[in-house]
């Protein structure tokens, strides 16, 4: 097989592909991944790169273009280096610290002393081997015993019960957040965020599951999640004295389609009807095991599912929902949708899908919320205003930008309730004399309306971007209501509205209820941030919350959305906005 220089010009690095490679695979291999948000099907535009063959440039899909000759890349760092605005950690850290993994130090005198024909009981042979090792180097004053729930799992020599470290960790489908926790003060040391890996096989769990479908399409998968948890480990090793070799407990919580493939398993299943897991319980293992960054004997700790796509990152959410008898609708916004109703003793929950919309996945100039992406728009007396993450000029609109977006357009009758754009002529008979008429364009038979104008970059909604908008904005809406009526409540009968997540958290409440994302409870809701990064915090930090997720596991009914004909009809209602 033929192979071919590839020139990546701004990076001054020459790499060789074999033929046939695509340009986005070549980008990938050298280090510089680019976002293909559609899987690389070649529907989602944002992997656009310029190149350069034969002295001639152009811009093309790197996710449908081949090498078939040397090429030259033109990329920056804008175009794989899209670090996340990502919600680390915005809640309170006073919880109660009784963690399950502990650590006690005993001189070698007293080990000797205490023991009556044996020094161990009830260890396993790593242990035994690793103590009968070290009791006899003549530099052991001690050893420190490190415990889960009271078993030993691992010995250190000497003295080190000053390092004992643990983390939580929430896998999104686009997101990765971890927090490192000091486990003999529960203090949180810091948080670490990163863009899952991931992503580069698709910005869905429908993507993921279809690219792991095969054996190497989930070993690379699996490959891909655990070398973005290790790389933000090692940011952490260099501000954390001795974290890897004292990191002993690690929680983790996901959705199904990421607990399968952070283990490796074959996530076929859960792309067919009835959407089966491999399993949808606790599943335990060593740090060794997954080839995770920390001690080798660390118990790392996957918390259980509730059912088809509704995982472990709903039940971390739960964990953080105080036992009470109130009613509660809980909204995890990210990728995915998650929806639970009810309270600890009877919660039916569900999963919907957003589709990619609210993370600009198919939004003509929609971004994940990197730098460079409107986050807030306003129009205040016909003048536009908006908030730009990193401050500069915009590229692209975020989720919550465009949530903004769609509802200034609303209020201003820009669009209609059918979701229809208008045009200038129409804006111009309206409210004669707006300069938002200007701001009306039509180009290729399609109406839109720009957002910003520069030399080098128009940023704008298009009729299509709206129509994209509606499904999401009915998909969540209509899966509010359904599992109210599951749970057999109304809206009034709701004492709180939960809303969860990063991505939540950046919402304005009030244009996600006018828009009808939200159903209308606005003075009810209430957004938590990062719940499920905070729920596995709290199961870390306190072995006492077992109890609770086992309680939240056994009495979640999983609500298969798709297969009641009320949410598809009223799917196609709520369409519109009112």
């Amino acid at each position: 097989m033929r192979k071919y220089d590839v020139d990546f010009v701004n990076q001054n690095l020459i790499f060789m592909v074999d033929e046939d490679t695509t340009v986005a695979k070549a980008c990938e291999a050298a280090g510089f991944p680019l976002d293909l948000v559609c899987n690389g099907k070649g529907t989602c535009g944002k992997c656009k790169v310029e190149v350069e063959i034969d002295d001639e440039k152009s811009i093309i899909l790197a996710c449908k273009t081949k090498i078939s000759s040397a090429v030259r890349i033109y990329i920056t760092e804008n175009d794989y280096q899209k670090r996340a605005n990502i919600l680390e950690s915005n809640f309170d850290e006073n919880y109660k610290l009784n963690p399950s993994v502990k650590k006690t130090y005993k001189d070698k005198k007293s080990i000797k002393k205490e023991t009556e024909g044996e020094f161990l009981k009830n260890c396993d042979l790593h242990v035994l081997k690793k103590f009968s090792a070290m009791i006899n180097q003549k530099e052991c004053k001690g050893i420190t015993f490190v415990r889960h729930e009271n078993k030993i799992i691992d010995v250190q020599l000497n003295d080190t019960t000053a390092y004992l470290y643990g983390a939580a960790i929430d896998i999104g489908t686009t997101t990765v957040v971890l927090y490192i926790y000091d486990l003999n003060t529960g203090k949180l040391l810091n948080a670490y965020s990163d863009l899952n890996g991931q992503i580069s096989m698709g910005a869905d769990v429908i993507s993921r599951i279809s690219y792991g479908s095969s054996e190497n399409g989930t070993k690379e998968l699996n490959g891909k999640i655990i070398n973005t948890l290790n790389n933000m480990v090692q940011r952490a090793e260099i501000e954390i004295p001795f974290l890897n070799e004292n990191l002993y407990n690690i929680i983790l919580c996901g959705n199904s389609t990421m607990q399968h493939l952070f283990f490796g398993l074959r996530p076929d299943n859960l792309g067919v009807s009835p959407f089966t897991s491999i399993t949808k319980g606790y599943i335990e293992c060593c740090g060794e095991d997954v080839s995770l960054k920390c001690a080798e004997r660390c118990k790392v700790i996957f918390l259980p599912l509730l059912g088809g796509f509704v995982g472990s990152d709903t039940t971390a959410v739960l964990m953080t929902v105080e036992e009470d008898n109130k009613n509660k609708l809980i909204i995890d916004l990210g990728t995915n949708g998650e929806i639970a109703a009810g309270n600890i003793d009877n919660y039916y929950v569900a999963s919907t899908a957003c589709g990619p919309a609210l993370e600009g996945g198919s939004i003509e100039c929609g971004m994940r919320g990197t730098v460079g992406a409107l986050e807030k728009f306003k129009i205040t007396n016909g003048e536009l205003s908006s908030k730009v993450i990193g401050g500069n000029e915009p590229i692209g609109i975020c989720g919550s930008g465009i949530i903004d977006v769609t509802a200034e357009l609303l209020r201003y009758s820009i669009i209609d309730s059918t979701g229809r754009l208008i045009t200038r002529d129409e804006m111009a008979k309206i409210k004669p004399g707006s300069e938002l008429s200007k701001n009306l364009e039509t180009v290729d038979g399609i109406n839109r309306f720009v957002i910003y104008r520069s030399n080098d970059n128009n940023v704008y909604i298009t009729q299509k971007d709206i129509r994209q908008i509606q499904l999401a904005k009915s998909s969540i809406y209509t899966g509010c209501m359904t599992i109210l009526n599951a749970y057999g409540k109304n809206l009034e009968e709701i004492d709180e509205v939960i809303v969860a997540g990063a991505f939540g958290n950046y919402i304005d409440a009030e244009n996600a209820v006018f828009i009808g994302l939200f159903p209308n409870a606005l003075s009810k809701i209430k957004s938590v941030g990062n719940g499920a990064g905070k729920g596995a915090s709290m199961f870390l930090l306190d072995e006492d919350m077992r109890k609770k997720c086992d309680k939240i596991a056994a009495n979640s009914t999983h609500y298969e959305l798709a297969n009641d004909q009320d949410f598809t009809e009223e799917y196609i209602n709520n369409m519109n906005f009112n």
